[in-house]
């Protein structure tokens, strides 16, 4: 199924699948995104959503967008890079946002694994982020490390959901299965990368329990690069390997999990018209 998915698009030269959560920001892509985008289009990928993580990755994301057709962004304070963050980047951050190509709100959200901020000045920000997205209406894209307990009492006490509100995505799951069924109760997207295909990884078992309207595909390049390619740098062009991935574990097959979890994406970050009469 791999070799099949790596080159999908349909038969009419489309292609279909959304890389909801990337960082083509990242130093590794210096230089180089045109060519990593060309190759993106070529795997099949319809759309790429580029996530800031700071207000200059954000800048960039936004230039990044408004260059390449198939690419969105979205702008906000990362966890681990809350510590660094000045007074005014909120007004920064609301301003990328009001961009007509920002889909979301994001990357934010609560890290306690790794040691770059700490957990109240993350927490402060991550309210932030909250509060613009239910301003302007946009989706939250939440990173959630060894923080899920913390980050639900967060999102419960802001009143903040997906069912009344905008709505956001918990990306790159990592959680277990009681947190997805929470996150889910909840009204919360889920997506998965890389790590669904890794040999001993439990995210199959967890992607079972996720509707594919709540499911959604990412890379999270440059990271996490799903097998057969682990180990080097993960890009867009990946994505069909975690289609294939989430095909598997859902039981169906490979055509019904692109198509379900692309008009998943489009809905969730509601990308423009043209897009949706591509899938028609």
């Amino acid at each position: 199924m791999v070799d099949r998915c790596f080159s999908f698009i349909r038969d009419n030269g489309t292609p279909e699948m959304i890389d909801t959560h990337a960082h083509l920001t990242w130093p590794t892509f210096d230089g180089r995104v045109a060519e990593v985008v060309d190759r993106a289009r070529d795997a099949g990928v319809l759309a790429i959503v580029d996530l800031g993580t700071d207000v200059a990755s954000s800048r960039r994301a936004r230039e990044h967008a408004h260059r390449f057709d198939r690419v969105w962004f979205g702008a906000a304070i990362h966890p681990n890079d809350a510590g660094n963050a000045n007074p005014g980047d909120e007004q920064e951050i609301a301003a990328l946002c009001a961009d007509e190509k920002c889909v979301a709100v994001g990357e934010t959200g609560l890290d306690f694994y790794r040691d770059h901020a700490d957990p109240d000045v993350q927490e402060r920000w991550f309210r932030e982020m909250l509060a613009l997205a239910t301003r302007i209406e946009k989706p939250v894209v939440i990173h959630d490390r060894k923080a899920s307990r913390r980050l639900i009492e967060v999102l419960d006490d802001a009143r903040y959901d997906g069912l009344t509100g905008p709505g956001g995505v918990f990306h790159c799951f990592a959680g277990d299965a009681d947190t997805a069924r929470a996150v889910l109760e909840r009204g919360f997207h889920i997506s998965f990368t890389g790590n669904i295909t890794f040999r001993n990884s439990d995210r199959a078992e967890v992607a079972k329990l996720v509707p594919l309207d709540r499911l959604m595909l990412e890379t999270d390049s440059p990271f996490l690069a799903p097998v057969p390619k682990r180990g080097k740098t993960n890009e867009p062009a990946n994505i069909p390997y975690i289609a294939a991935a989430v095909a598997s574990a859902h039981g169906i097959d490979l055509d019904t999990a692109i198509r379900e979890t692309t008009r998943t994406a489009v809905r969730f970050f509601d990308l423009p018209p043209s897009i949706v009469e591509e899938l028609a």
